[in-house]
């Protein structure tokens, strides 16, 4: 399973899911002098201006260049990906002058590998991700990850809210998942963290560079960093192009010579 670590690194990377070192030297959170708890109008003003702002999709397609670093190891690769809203999420991870190494196909109740360089595939079902992520984030939320959504356990009664310089902080607990969400001006995820202290597991996504494509704003730089038991992953995502709710292809043809990893 160790030959597998370029494209299990991938799946993790794009659950949930990072420009941590191409995005600006800012702090996304500011210092506690400067947080400010609202009042109970603005909270909820804020929420909802969340929600409102929420980037909606039928389909989507992007391209990507990315530097993954898994423990002490670090890749250079394209990433393609698309999705369709609430059924499938479909990598390609091209490297290596330009021969795709693998493809990820992920569904609300399954994961599927394709590891090309080794002629391996991996099925599993959709919990096989809650080994290396909380059991919190399911499909939905990583959709959310991925298009720099926050994610919707983030927006219930019991969210904590206060206002900075630059935006405002959601913070606290779903089961036993605690969260922090950084927005900006615009209402837009700047910094989502996710921390599963019982089982040791961290994930932080940091989103940059917003600009519009087919109209509708999008981080340029995406970026998720991993920790777990025996991961520690860092990935920073360049977009070049990005396509809304045109009609996408996701190819997913296992050959009968590869071996099935389990």
């Amino acid at each position: 399973m160790r030959d597998n670590i370029l494209i299990n690194g991938w799946l993790f990377f794009l659950v949930a899911v990072v420009a941590l070192s191409c995005a600006p030297k800012r702090k996304a959170v500011t210092d506690k002098g400067e947080e400010r708890r609202v009042s109970r109008a603005e909270r909820m003003h804020i929420l909802r201006a969340v929600g409102e702002n929420r980037s909606q999709f039928s389909t989507f397609s992007g391209r990507a260049k990315s530097r993954i670093a898994i423990n002490k190891n670090s890749y250079d690769v394209t990433a393609n990906v698309r999705m369709e809203r609430d059924k499938a999420i479909w990598i390609s991870i091209t490297a290596f002058m330009g021969i795709e190494a693998g493809r990820v196909l992920i569904t609300p109740d399954s994961v599927k590998i394709i590891n090309r360089l080794q002629s391996e595939y991996i099925r599993k079902p959709f919990d096989y991700l809650y080994e290396f992520t909380s059991r919190e984030l399911d499909f939905a939320g990583l959709q959310d990850l991925l298009m720099g959504n926050v994610i919707a356990s983030a927006v219930n009664n019991d969210t904590e809210v206060v206002q900075t310089a630059t935006g405002s902080i959601l913070s606290g607990q779903s089961g036993g998942l605690q969260y922090s969400v950084a927005i900006d001006d615009r209402y837009r995820a700047s910094r989502i963290s996710l921390d599963e202290q019982r089982r040791g597991q961290q994930l932080t996504a940091v989103y940059t560079g917003h600009q519009l494509w087919d109209g509708r704003p999008f981080p340029q730089q995406v970026g998720i960093s991993i920790m777990a038991k025996g991961l520690t992953l860092k990935s920073e995502m360049q977009y070049s192009n990005v396509v809304y709710d045109k009609a996408v292809e996701m190819p997913f043809n296992i050959p009968s010579r590869y071996k099935e990893v389990q």
